[in-house]
């Protein structure tokens, strides 16, 4: 039997997965498309192999984890899964188009409204050596542990600046293999003494305390260094492993030798390519969760909730506003707004020798050497920083940077471009060979 759903909603982490049973409450279907083969997004993955998995997880994440999975199972048929899809964008007739890689091939679907809760992107300030591997992201590092169920094997370290440091660090030395250190380029103790709104507004969150409390009591078990005020200054390929070489503010140096390293500097809405939120001739658009704001996981549930009423209200439902919702949300962005200011870490430009555009291996110095580059779109077109298969995702932000040492000014989503480029994600040419516009959804 073949179906058109009611939603689409894009993305099955906290807010995809609050939405879709939110909308299943109240009898609307929805086609729910995920990328990964499970749902859970980063935060809620589970272990995909067999037996158990020793991960530190606080009490409140698992209570909405497990919350979730018994509303989508409660919802039966009223939600569509498909996993191991993507989307690739939407077409000038209002279809937009799912790189479905069970099947091997791009189906299209036309909702009445669309709920974008696609997460956020992970930012990694550019350093020497941060192209070579074992050089891999904290949050890739954390998804890859949860799903294996099993760490890196050899010495590790984390460094950058945030509280997921910390998480997966905690982690990391509950499953057996604490990493060597973890270097955090802020210095949120010594911000309090200065930053006391911040402190506040932090203590207000007791699920926040909590899990601060658990991160730190594993740390302080495993006995790992946690030094603030410290960053890596380059990375160096030494036989099979790694030379990170740690530099304090103050100008003191340290080494450490190991097989890999772990890097995070925050995390920003993923949004790039992705179709404007409002009501439009194909559909009402709403963005949920992280992509439209980081505020945390708890958050991201809260607001896949109220996107979801969003759309209820657009199919003429008549629905109160839910109040708690919104307060929750404000109370999340407060904390969110304390930990920012706790963890701000002075910015650093890229050396010479630094990789800045990974996609396609420009360095600092090929970018120093467009004297005549006066925009983002010439950056993109002569310099060719942001043409690569993230579509600048990753390289923006240090692009943007650079370019205003040169007195050139932009925001770093212009260096993507007015058009939206798509297939938003690679797409393989057989899949796009067994496309038929039948847009229809099997059930």
């Amino acid at each position: 039997m073949t179906t058109q759903p009611e939603v689409l909603i894009v993305g099955a982490g906290p807010a995809g997965l609050a939405a879709s049973v939110e909308l299943a409450s109240h009898g609307v279907t929805s086609l729910l498309v995920e990328q990964r083969d499970q749902v859970g997004g980063a935060i809620y993955r589970r272990h995909a192999g067999t037996g158990s998995v020793t991960l530190v997880m606080p009490e409140h994440h698992r209570r909405r984890r497990d919350g979730l999975m018994q509303g989508l199972t409660d919802a039966g048929e009223r939600v569509t899964r498909w996993m191991q899809s993507v989307l690739l964008g939407v077409d000038r007739d209002g279809r937009f188009l799912i790189d479905n890689r069970r099947l091997g091939r791009v189906q299209s679907v036309r909702p009445k409204a669309v709920i974008l809760a696609v997460g956020s992107v992970e930012q990694v300030n550019p350093r020497e050596g941060w192209e070579l591997p074992g050089v891999v992201t904290v949050g890739g590092l954390q998804v890859q542990f949860k799903e294996t169920g099993r760490t890196p094997t050899g010495p590790i370290l984390l460094a950058g600046s945030g509280p997921l440091l910390l998480a997966l660090a905690a982690q990391l030395a509950a499953a057996g293999n604490p990493p060597q250190a973890v270097l955090e380029h802020a210095q949120p103790l010594a911000s309090m003494w200065w930053q006391g709104r911040a402190v506040v507004q932090a203590l207000r969150s007791w699920p926040q305390l909590q899990e601060a409390a658990l991160y730190a009591r594993e740390l302080w078990r495993a006995r790992v260094p946690y030094l603030m005020g410290w960053q890596v200054a380059s990375v160096q390929a030494k036989g099979a492993g790694l030379w990170v070489t740690g530099q304090h503010h103050s100008g003191l140096r340290r080494q450490f030798q190991v097989q890999h390293l772990g890097l995070h500097d925050g995390l920003r809405p993923n949004t790039t390519g992705l179709p404007a939120a409002g009501q439009t001739d194909a559909a009402c658009i709403v963005f949920a969760g992280d992509c439209r704001e980081v505020l945390g996981a708890g958050a991201a549930v809260d607001d896949g909730r109220k996107a979801a009423q969003q759309v209820l209200r657009y199919l003429g439902h008549a629905l109160a506003d839910d109040l708690r919702l919104d307060q929750a949300i404000a109370t999340a962005r407060r904390t969110q707004s304390a930990l920012a200011e706790l963890f701000q870490a002075p910015s650093n430009m890229p050396t010479a020798n630094t990789v800045v555009c990974r996609c396609e291996g420009l360095q600092r110095a090929d970018f120093d050497r467009l004297q005549t580059a006066g925009s983002a779109r010439e950056l993109r077109l002569v310099g060719r920083f942001g043409m690569g298969a993230c579509q600048g995702r990753y390289c923006a932000g240090a692009v943007s940077a650079l370019a205003r040492e040169h007195g050139v000014v932009f925001d770093p989503g212009a260096l993507h471009g007015d058009t939206p480029r798509w297939p938003l994600r690679p797409v393989a040419l057989t899949a796009l060979a067994a496309y038929a516009d039948d847009d229809v959804v099997s059930s």
